[in-house]
């Protein structure tokens, strides 16, 4: 009789479909795009709705003090265009956000945590048994109490760059209380890029073998140029469902030393052309993708580092140069 943990790892490699979050509205506008105004970054929002993405991160509710481009979120989330088959995801880091976001027409809030104590109280103030035992569970109680799905990203999942690695043993028990506590997504968050195609798969493949009744997705960073191959090494591995931000655009991570690399997260165009061309389903229309990254550049006033509004899809055939179509003498 076939075991039972390898059929499964079996039909989940047969499936040949994934989800793209995008999160460029929530984690590329404020520091990419800045001084836009609402009705810009809802040209945007209901541009992005318009490519086939199921889920956006659209909205912080974070106190304007901490956050001056979030002041909006309220007259943002009520601006969009909302197209039922697409989920719009707000941030809400305490319950006063969480509070706010209610009141809105937002579908699911989003919630951060730490797999590391350290990181834990440098993001959020408080510690890891703070945030399970007193704020998750109200965020938690409230969001089921008003039919709203959450979202959690377990950050430092891969390792914390102030401790250092996380283990995989540690994030399952993690899991196993969220899943308890009745998050309907956790993110795999590798907050500084410190995973590797490797590591990743050993981490994921202990939690699939919960086999808990929730969806697990993957929010890599590029911080050392390592994101794509770990995405490609999730989906391996049973993964579904990916983060990513067009073009790239990311804040630094909050409670990380700015570090001169650029920009963060997965270009969504680069991570849809990619499984596209091995045959797995995103699916999002690349062309309409690539005019939303268009649109980021001339609101964000400068190229992108997403590589292929400039290379151009692979299956698209170039002429041949005139300066190479003339005979080379090569005597």
């Amino acid at each position: 009789m076939p075991n039972a943990n390898a059929a499964g790892k079996s039909a989940r490699k047969k499936e040949n479909t994934m989800t793209i979050v995008e999160v460029s509205p929530r984690d590329g506008f404020p520091e990419i795009c800045n001084g836009l105004s609402t009705e810009d970054k809802i040209h945007y929002i209901n541009k992005l709705s318009e490519t086939g993405l199921k889920k956006i991160e659209c909205a912080s509710f974070t106190h304007p003090r901490l956050l001056p481009e979030g002041y909006d979120a309220e007259k943002l989330v009520s601006g969009i265009a909302k197209k039922p088959e697409v989920t719009y995801v707000g941030l809400v880091p305490n319950e006063i956000g969480c509070r706010r976001a209610l009141v809105t027409k937002i579908d699911e809030l989003l919630v951060l945590l730490s797999a590391s104590d350290t990181f834990n109280r440098i993001n959020i103030g408080k510690s890891l048994r703070e945030s399970l035992n007193k704020v998750l569970p109200t965020l938690l109680d409230a969001a089921a109490r008003h039919g709203r799905s959450v979202r959690i990203y377990l950050m430092t999942a891969f390792g914390c760059p102030y401790t250092g690695r996380v283990r995989p043993e540690e994030v399952a028990e993690l899991l196993l209380k969220l899943s308890y506590m009745g998050a309907s997504e956790v993110v795999l968050v590798d907050s500084t890029g410190m995973a590797d195609p490797k590591s990743a798969k050993e981490l994921i493949r202990a939690l699939l073998e919960l086999k808990l009744d929730i969806q697990l997705a993957v929010h890599f960073h590029n911080t050392r140029g390592t994101a794509l191959a770990n995405c490609v090494a999730a989906y391996d591995e049973g993964i579904r469902i990916f983060d990513a931000s067009l073009g790239g655009m990311s804040n630094t991570p909050y409670g990380v030393s700015e570090l001169d690399i650029g920009y963060w997260n997965v270009p969504t165009e680069d991570i849809v052309h990619l499984f596209e061309a091995m045959g797995i389903q995103t699916g999002i229309d690349l062309e309409k993708l690539l005019d939303c990254v268009r649109l980021a550049e001339k609101m964000a006033g400068k190229p992108l580092p997403g590589h292929i509004l400039r290379a151009r899809p692979a299956t698209r055939i170039t002429e041949i140069p005139r300066h190479l179509k003339e005979p080379r003498l090569l005597d």
